[in-house]
């Protein structure tokens, strides 16, 4: 938007020196006067407006990544993240780097963890934060307490230099029984949620019923 405005400025900067060559003496000191401050006068409404333009610009911007990032976190499921480790772990146990390794889980999966973990390993790449605050970060994003684990245990085993890929085999069946122990929660919790549904809807359907014919057949109704 800058620019523009700069642009615009320089145009009628020029077009007043084109005009003002073409006359002479007092005439053209008057001519370029009187241009130069009609230049200053439109640059002085121009530009509060151009920056209210780049304002709601920028705004509508953050507003579409907030969207994305929320969207994002609402693909999100917590089981990915052990599918992640497997991923990571058999690729470090073949020989490769832990960037490498997940970036082969990047490229080869799409899912919002996926996504979010590839934003992450380009941030340390370029050096815009360390690893082990890009993993956390994408943690606190997705919301995933196993993801925190996953970064602060691949940070620790490279800095200390303890084999990462072990590291990731523990981590891996402490993730698998915990996603297990979660889906077991949820199916005990199941009967409980359906006593609504079954109390308010198909009860009193099925009392009517069966209620229904016998008051019809004694006369009540």
């Amino acid at each position: 938007m800058r620019a523009v405005a700069i642009g615009g400025v320089g145009v009628l900067v020029g077009a007043c020196a084109w005009f003002a060559a073409g006359l002479g003496g007092a005439d053209a000191r008057d001519a370029a006067a009187y241009l130069a401050g009609r230049v200053r006068d439109a640059a002085r409404v121009a530009l509060p407006l151009l920056r209210r333009v780049w304002a709601a610009v920028a705004a509508r911007f953050l507003a579409v990544q907030e969207v994305v990032h929320n969207r994002s976190r609402q693909a999100f499921r917590p089981g990915e993240v052990s599918d992640m480790v497997e991923i990571v772990s058999l690729g470090l146990t073949a020989g490769l780097s832990f960037d490498a390794a997940l970036g082969m889980y990047c490229e080869r999966t799409s899912s919002a963890l996926s996504r979010r973990m590839a934003e992450a390993r380009f941030s340390w790449q370029v050096g815009i934060a360390p690893r082990e605050d890009a993993l956390l970060e994408a943690a606190r994003d997705l919301e995933a307490p196993s993801l925190a684990r996953f970064g602060t245990t691949v940070c620790q085993a490279l800095r200390f230099g303890a084999p990462v890929s072990e590291a990731l085999m523990n981590l891996g069946r402490e993730v698998r029984l915990e996603n297990v122990a979660r889906v077991e929660r949820a199916i005990e919790r199941a009967p409980v949620k359906i006593l609504i549904p079954t109390g308010t809807l198909i009860l009193p359907a099925l009392l009517l019923a069966i209620v229904g014919p016998l008051l019809a057949a004694s006369g009540m109704i």
